[in-house]
């Protein structure tokens, strides 16, 4: 399947912005695109521009659908959680988020918009799965938000603290840490049990 040119320059910012950060020249992103200088202006006004719409693109990588509330609670949690980890945690993402983050500054409306694309747009449909699966009495009545920021805390939060400082997370059993992460958080948020009254 051929690409278009503007798919060529988006994947080749992608990487080189990867590689470099935001200090690559647009020499270097023509060069790994394959393309003419005009070409290069003919898609894009000037490199920030090319560098909204590639960020734009690796923020949506995060996300995980999440839809079936009638299967099995704990294996519908499992399958996101394995999903969303290895997402999060791999070393793309890791190298994208410290990209974005580093511009923050220099670009607060980008950054602000990716994150509304990515784990904001994340965390609004992790709570409204909970929303309807506590509605439906599997799960203790909380607020969604909540109980969903908690949950990607805990998929994410310290581990992928260290990828971002450079520091390897220890050797660990993935499918265990799975399931010891979302079995935590069904505990925390267990339906209470009714208080049979003494007679």
């Amino acid at each position: 399947m051929m690409i278009n040119n503007r798919e060529r320059l988006l994947a080749a910012a992608t990487e080189v912005f990867l590689e470099h950060g935001y200090g690559a020249s647009v020499d270097m992103l023509i060069a790994r695109a394959g393309v003419a200088r005009q070409t290069f202006y003919n898609h894009f006004e000037n490199k920030q521009s090319l560098f909204a719409e590639a960020m734009r693109n690796c923020v949506s990588d995060i996300l995980v659908p999440l839809s079936d509330h009638s299967g099995d609670l704990r294996e519908s949690l499992k399958r996101f959680a394995r999903t969303y980890r290895q997402r999060v945690l791999s070393p793309q993402s890791i190298a994208k988020f410290r990209i974005v983050t580093g511009q923050a500054q220099r670009f607060p409306e980008l950054t602000g918009e990716d994150y509304v694309l990515g784990l904001g747009q994340m965390l609004g449909s992790l709570a409204e799965f909970l929303r309807v699966v506590m509605a439906q009495g599997r799960m203790r009545k909380d607020d969604p938000v909540f109980a969903a920021e908690m949950l990607l805390s805990m998929l994410a939060g310290l581990e992928r603290t260290r990828l971002l400082f450079g520091v390897a997370n220890p050797p660990q059993d993935e499918a265990l840490r799975v399931e010891q992460i979302v079995d935590g958080f069904l505990r925390m948020f267990a339906v209470e049990q009714k208080q049979v009254n003494k007679k």
